[in-house]
Order: structure tokens, then sequence, then C-alpha cells
């Protein structure tokens, strides 16, 4: 590639960006789970601010013809993350408490395991850290929605 950042260096980002990603929501939901809403919410913003990078990276991917994957993958969490900042951020929506719920949730899982499949790509130690920081994300989730019916 002829440019300032390599494929394996791109990869190291995306593969970085993934795990924050999974460790600043598992945490936000932990404050949530405590009452901390406020607390968790900083973590959810900073989850959502690493789609910025994450969306260079993708861009980068494209521009150096790299496979498919390489783009869309990290592209689904790109999108997660558009849709966060819209619904909660600019529209101050409700959308937990709509029908809007199920497509977002499957938006949601799909980045999150797009991530997965990506840094699996990239090789297997990347993706097994990957897996275990989701699983924390998904535990952490779980005790939230057990303690305060949100997730």
């Amino acid at each position: 590639m002829n440019s300032i950042i390599s494929f394996r260096t791109m990869d190291l980002s995306i593969f970085a960006i993934a795990n924050l990603t999974n460790l600043l929501l598992a945490t936000m939901f932990l404050f949530r789970a405590r009452g901390r809403s406020q607390v968790g919410s900083a973590f959810g913003w900073g989850a959502v601010v690493l789609g910025i990078p994450l969306l260079a990276a993708g861009v980068l991917n494209a521009l150096g013809a790299r496979p498919w994957w390489t783009v869309v993958l990290p592209g689904l969490l790109v999108l997660y993350d558009a849709v966060e900042f819209v619904l909660d951020y600019i529209l101050k929506f409700d959308f937990r408490q709509s029908r809007w719920l199920g497509p977002y949730l499957g938006l949601y899982y799909l980045a999150l395991l797009g991530m997965i499949g990506y840094t699996f790509a990239v090789g297997k130690p990347y993706g097994f850290v990957t897996l275990v920081t989701y699983f924390i994300n998904l535990a952490a989730t779980a005790w939230s929605y057990a303690r305060v019916q949100h997730g």
C-alpha cells in the first residue's frame, strides 16, 4: 500500500477500536445497573465517538482495494454508531420503548459480531481477544437488564 498507514497497522487499529467499544459499552451497562446512568452515558458516548476513526479505517481499506469484508464489517459498526448518535444524542428519541428496538438491537449485535469476524480474519489471537471482550459486554448488558430492565 502506498500510504502512511500500512494494512497491518489499520487492522490492529480496528482490533483496538472493536475491543475498546466492547469495554466502553460494558462499563456503560455496569454504571446503568448501579443507577449511575449519567456516568454510564459518558462511556457510551466514548464508544460512539470511536466510529470516527473506524470510518476512516474503512475508507482507507476501500481506497486500498482491500477485500470487501475490510470495508463492510467496520461499516456495520460505523452505521450503528451513526444511528445511536442520531437517535440518542440528536433526536433524543426513546426508541427503546418502541417498535424500533428490534431493528436497533439487530444492528447492534450484527455490528459487534462483524468486529469479531474482522478480528478473526486478521488473526486467531485477535479474534479470541475480541470474543472475550464481546462476552464481557454481553454479561454486563444482561446484568444491567436484570437490575433495571434496560440494557
